[in-house]
């Protein structure tokens, strides 16, 4: 059993308690920060003593500077969660130009020390009632059995106590597990009136409070790629968060006139639709960044009582240093996260206006490498590709100079890390080590184990993309490859299936379920599904076709097909589409020539060797592995 006596300090209606670290209020949990914690047992230790705001801020922050400003967030948040009346310093007193006094009455409470006295009570008692020393003798025995029964009755009242500070304990915790979901999604915040930055400021919001919690061991904080597209939502917040799978999601307004700024926030359980944690802001706008740290300690307070792990999270070199800044990086956010070719231009511009007005903003030097290297990997060409993976590697490495912290930078650093394998699975991994919750990251470095033949790790990585992003198409789609590439063709069709109702315009989700329906031989509903591809993309359907073509043994109808698209488009065929189409009609001769003329064939021997039972360096068996897990892809 434990014995480490317990402390407990009662004031007015609150009951602190020093060993689990918790205030309560007439028996329920009062949130607080492990800090605000801190700040409020120093000046109850201190009770009716003037403790100077130098002293405070070396008690709360040794061997760290900070400026006052944090020690008065840290006195506001305290009255707050005291309810203290503004004005009625019933509790804390403001010392102008000195410090703070706690002056309310304290009342000390230790477990031990309330055991001890009754024990000395109850021997006083017996020895009082001794008549003289020569009736000590007599008694003896007799006085041995009392206090075997006084020892008994002490032990009996201690084990009392512990199982009352246990179920105490228990009661409490419980409380705030049911109170603290497993995952949530912070809503860019509503905004109110026309202030002609409702989409920045709204989504910025909510982009500063991801970042903060994302570090939280013990819930899943969905990232802002998974919010962004509801900036301008229509849904109501639990409709939005059923459909993005959470347990909880945070829901809030901003309103702005001038320099104020007023924002409103609850956190709803959606189980019962219930508000477990709301809060109201009045600040002046220039104190954004304050106004940010306050909700997130707040919200994260509310979640986990004890919350040693995410004190000291905090990061202000991700902070800019103007709201300009700030301002054209929230900009770019919104514009980065459309992923169009359109919005990535628009999204450059502003990202370089945010590093021109800070040029030391790592985060929006992390984000501007990351639209430099979209288009040079993703075709997007808002540059020439040699100017963007010059460019990609110049802000990446600026933002890692700045911050070595920024998953974001490391991801991107591990796409441009092509020729170093090693290199860039170590970069996504520390990306990842930095922000578990970052559901880019995982699509990413799924795309990169799967290039590396460990397609069981790019399966679980895509996946996880998939619960982190469930309203992203791009995450559906590759983990319906993954699917596919390991044989799962009912799931691969089930994501690109959810894909393409999330973006029923998906030309890559439509292809990619058309190919799945050739391979089970559905060709009708393959050929309709390839129909309606080419009247988005002619040569991509006119390719479909031809595989369709080629799984039923129509060698003549697969061969016309193949010559349109030479004529129209030879260079969007792909070479390798080419040899498996001769090789699925039982022409392996002509095949086995293609095949002969591209060197290397890394992508076929990467499939191969997902089959530990087929030698890949023999010939024809090589190449009817090849065919007989062959999925047409947009090489």
């Amino acid at each position: 059993m434990n014995s480490e006596p317990l402390l407990f300090y009662e004031f007015g209606p609150f009951r602190l308690n020093v060993q689990e670290r918790l205030l309560e209020k007439n028996g329920e949990l009062v949130a607080l920060t492990p800090k605000v914690f801190e700040t409020l047992l120093v000046l109850v230790e201190h009770s009716g003593h003037v403790l100077a705001k130098d002293d405070l801020m070396s008690r709360l922050w040794p061997d760290t500077f900070v400026e006052e400003s944090s020690l008065t967030q840290n006195i506001s948040l305290l009255r707050r969660a005291l309810d203290e009346a503004p004005g009625s310093r019933q509790y804390i007193e403001t010392i102008p130009k000195r410090g703070y006094r706690f002056v309310a009455d304290v009342r000390r409470i230790d477990t031990h020390e309330t055991t001890t006295l009754m024990i000395a009570a109850q021997i006083e008692e017996e020895v009082s009632e001794s008549p003289a020393p020569v009736a000590i003798a007599q008694r003896a025995s007799v006085s041995l059995t009392k206090y075997r029964i006084i020892g008994a009755t002490v032990i009996a009242m201690i084990l009392i106590v512990g199982v009352a500070a246990a179920y105490l304990r228990y009661r409490s915790r419980a409380a705030a597990n049911r109170a603290k979901p497993a995952s949530i999604a912070i809503l860019p915040f509503k905004t109110i009136g026309t202030t002609g930055q409702t989409e920045v400021l709204g989504l910025g919001m909510a982009d500063a409070l991801i970042i903060r919690l994302s570090h939280l061991n013990q819930t899943t904080v969905l990232p802002t790629s998974s919010v962004s597209r509801y900036t301008n939502r229509e849904k109501d917040a639990v409709t939005i968060g059923q459909d993005l799978g959470v347990e909880a999601v945070l829901d809030g307004t901003v309103q702005r006139e001038g320099d104020q700024v007023r924002i409103t926030a609850q956190l709803i359980r959606l189980s019962d639709r219930k508000s477990i944690w709301t809060a109201k802001f009045d600040e002046n706008y220039r104190d954004l960044f304050a106004l940010q740290d306050t909700i997130s300690e707040q919200l994260a307070a509310s979640l986990i009582p004890k919350l040693s792990a995410y004190e000291g999270d905090h990061d202000d070199k991700r902070r800019p240093a103007n709201q300009e800044a700030y301002e054209a990086y929230l900009t770019g956010l919104y514009f980065w996260n459309q992923r169009s070719r359109e919005s990535l231009q628009k999204s450059l511009e502003y990202f370089e206006r945010a590093t021109q007005k800070d040029p030391g903003y790592a985060l929006a030097y992390a984000l501007l490498g990351d639209v430099y290297f979209l288009s040079y990997a993703d075709g997007y060409d808002l540059v020439t590709p040699n100017d963007a993976l010059v460019k990609a590697n110049a802000a990446i490495n600026k933002a890692l100079e700045l911050d070595e912290n920024i998953a974001e930078a490391h991801v991107t650093k591990a796409g441009l890390m092509r020729l170093d394998p090693e290199g860039a699975d170590r970069e996504y991994r520390r990306a990842l080590e930095l922000n578990p919750n970052q559901g880019i990251g995982h699509m990413r470095y799924a795309q990169f184990l799967f290039n590396q033949r460990k397609l069981d790790d790019a399966v679980a990585h895509a996946r996880r993309a998939v619960e982190l992003d469930p309203t992203s198409p791009v995450t559906h789609i590759s983990y319906g490859f993954m699917l596919g590439m390991s044989r799962d063709t009912d799931g691969a069709a089930a994501q690109y299936a959810k894909a393409l109702e999330l973006q029923p315009d998906q030309v890559v989700a439509r292809f990619n379920i058309a190919n799945v329906y050739a391979q089970k031989h559905m060709f009708k509903e393959a050929m309709t599904e390839f129909d309606r591809v080419s009247e988005k993309d002619h040569i991509l359907g006119t390719l479909g076709r031809a595989y369709v073509f080629a799984n039923s043994k129509r060698r003549d109808a697969m061969r016309q097909e193949l010559s349109k698209l030479e004529k129209e488009s030879p260079a969007r065929v792909g070479p390798l589409n080419v040899v498996a189409l001769y090789g699925m009609v039982g022409d392996k001769d002509t095949a086995f020539e293609l095949l002969d003329k591209i060197e290397p064939v890394p992508f076929v021997l990467a499939r191969l060797k997902f089959d530990p039972d087929l030698d890949p360096l023999r010939g024809e068996q090589r190449f009817d592995a090849y065919l007989s897990r062959h999925h047409i892809d947009k090489l």
